[in-house]
């Protein structure tokens, strides 16, 4: 299996919103070998989501496996997941500020607002429409994704820019204390 390059922040393609699959790609030989791929480069990195603009593709196409770890042992665990031309349809009121990474923007991590709980739609790899209501963890992954499917990244939407710090500052000052929000 091919392990895909990532783009890094400051390339252009991570600040355009991508283009929408088209239905007649849904279950195409190359959109599975590309989904492969990006599974297969998501986890070999140790991400729980991965957009096709982070590997040089501005299509609205994205992967999530979400697995409880020893920062996180308190997720609710996600199956593989593709979302295809994804929609926000509800956001809860609630907002909590949590840590976020991201696969574009290695060793370093911020404080990030995100949605409590959100509905969203999207098709799957064959093509069939899916409606998820998702809370917490899952919300926020959810929504991070979809963010780099609209050219946003994390860092836009930090309140606070003291929080931004390398991975290793991050496990001195927050990790070792035990994982918390501001």
């Amino acid at each position: 299996m091919k392990r895909l390059p990532r783009t890094q922040f400051g390339n252009p393609i991570l600040r355009k919103r991508a283009k929408t699959v088209s239905p007649k790609l849904f279950g195409s030989r190359s959109l599975k070998q590309l989904i492969k791929e990006m599974f297969f480069t998501m986890r070999h990195v140790g991400g729980v989501g991965l957009a096709a603009p982070q590997i040089g593709k501005p299509l609205q196409l994205a992967v999530i496996e979400i697995k409880k770890t020893p920062i996180r042992p308190e997720v609710v665990p996600l199956a593989p997941t593709v979302i295809i031309n994804p929609e926000i349809l509800t956001v809860s009121k609630e907002k909590i500020n949590d840590w976020e990474g991201c696969l574009s923007l290695p060793n370093v991590r911020g404080l990030v607002p995100r949605h409590k709980g959100v509905t969203i739609k999207y098709f799957d790899q064959s093509g069939e429409r899916r409606i998820v209501k998702l809370h917490g963890f899952q919300a926020r992954v959810f929504q991070h994704e979809i963010d780099h499917l609209d050219g946003t990244v994390y860092v836009d939407r930090m309140q606070d820019m003291q929080s931004l710090m390398t991975s290793g500052e991050f496990k001195r000052r927050i990790l070792s204390k035990g994982l918390k929000s501001k």
